[in-house]
This record gives structure tokens, sequence and C-alpha cells, in this order.
């Protein structure tokens, strides 16, 4: 796989080196487009990232800034199960980032299949994809459950199979709490990015972080099929102490 693997003794440190890569990614999108298009992750390894990115900046001005989310429970945002409303607190309201630059998934449409149309009409107007192209996204943030999901790409998802949809529906999954219906990105438009870059903790999660960072890919680990056409780096806090390690792979 080539990829960029980065170990890290801790939280602290990932958060460091996480910044600034995406740092490094705005600055390139700016100087090259003039606009920085970022779509965020879930979970809680991030949640530090977002509250840098607000109190230190990440490389590009608010106003050129595009804010997007890979996956989303379809919960009103008061729910403490939304993304949207976990990440908003730490990252958009503490910055000038204008509304309009940030785009929820549209957690009220139904059913969930409309929502998924509507959210990727929304991506692709923003990013001003040109007809039968798939947008390319500066920036993908993406996670990985101890199942081996990443975004709400869960293992024997009929989602992993799309090749035309670049946001899904999915059903509730049997793996992961809480069981309410989700909507994600599609491997088509992870794959289209320009940079994709995973943060994990290793703890609980040693055997599907092995598969996924494995040479070949595995079906049963959805974190695996996510190989860009642009860059890809894991940033993974070991949290057992000692030197932070870089593992160019």
């Amino acid at each position: 796989m080539n990829a960029v693997i980065r170990r890290f003794a801790d939280a602290p440190a990932l958060t460091r080196a996480a910044l600034d890569l995406v740092a490094a990614a705005a600055r390139e999108a700016i100087a090259q487009r003039g606009r920085f298009a970022m779509a965020l992750s879930g979970g809680a390894t991030p949640l530090p990232l977002y509250a840098a990115m607000a109190r230190e900046g990440y490389g590009a001005p608010p106003e050129a800034t595009l804010f997007f989310f890979g996956d989303e429970r379809l919960v009103p945002v008061s729910d403490s199960r939304s993304t949207f409303g976990v990440v908003a607190p730490l990252l958009f309201t503490p910055s000038p980032v204008p509304v309009g630059n940030i785009h929820p998934m549209p957690v009220e449409i139904r059913p969930a299949e409309l929502a998924a149309a509507t959210y990727e009409a929304e991506v692709r107007q923003a990013l001003g994809t040109a007809p039968g192209e798939v947008p390319r996204f500066d920036l993908i943030l993406l996670g990985l459950g101890p199942d081996g999901h990443t975004a709400s790409l869960f293992p024997g998802s009929p989602a992993l199979a799309e090749t035309a949809a670049l946001v899904a529906a999915v059903p509730p999954p049997t793996t992961a709490a809480p069981a309410v219906p989700r909507l994600t990105f599609t491997l088509p438009l992870m794959n289209a990015a320009r940079r994709v870059l995973f943060l994990t903790t290793a703890k609980g999660k040693e055997a599907a972080l092995a598969k996924a960072l494995a040479d070949r890919p595995d079906p049963a680990v959805p974190a695996s099929l996510v190989r860009p056409d642009g860059e890809l780096a894991w940033l993974v806090d070991e949290g057992q102490g000692g030197v932070r390690r870089d593992q160019p792979k």
C-alpha cells in the first residue's frame, strides 16, 4: 500500500501532527485552487484536532474553506449522537467560518435515500464538478472502527459495492451502536480525494488496523478499501509511551 503510516505515543502528539498535515493540505489547495474543501469525520479521536483548528488556524482563511461530513447518523443535531452536533461547538462556534461554508448532512430529509441524493448534489454543486466527474476533496478525514469500518461503511454493507452514487444511505449497523440509520460517503468519492488522512487509536483495534494497513485490501475490512488517487496517510495513537516513530510504507 502506498501510504505513510505514523505512530505516536499519545493523543497530543497525534493531534499536533494531524494539524500540521491539515495545514499543509490547506495551503496547497489555496495556492492551487483558491479554496480548501475538507470532509470531517466523527468519533473521539479527531475532536482535539477540531479544537486546535479553531484555536490555532489550519492554513486556509475560513471564508475560503468548505467543510463537509463523511458520514452522519440520521438524528437531530440536538441529539448527543449527532456528529455535527458534537463538532460544531469545537470547530465552528469559536471560529469565523461563514455559515454558508458549512455543509452538514441533511438529517431532516426522508427517506434516507433522498437525503443521500440531496447531499451528493450539494457536494457536486459546491465543488463545481462537471457532469459525469467525481468531485475531488482536498482532504478527507477518516477513522477506524474495531470491526474495520470507516465512515459508515461497515463490513458486508451493500454500500461497499456502490460505483455510481457518491453518498449512500445505510441501515442501522449491527456491529456499532447506536443502531440508527446513517448517511455515508462511498468509496468512489473517498478514493477521488487529493488527500485522505486516517486518525485512529490502536488499542482495541489491533486486528482491524493490521488488516487495514496490509498491502492487499481485504473486503471484510472496509477501511482497507480506501486507496485514493492522491495521498494517503495514517496517524495512529499507540497510547503506550516511548518515542514517536514515522514509518513510510
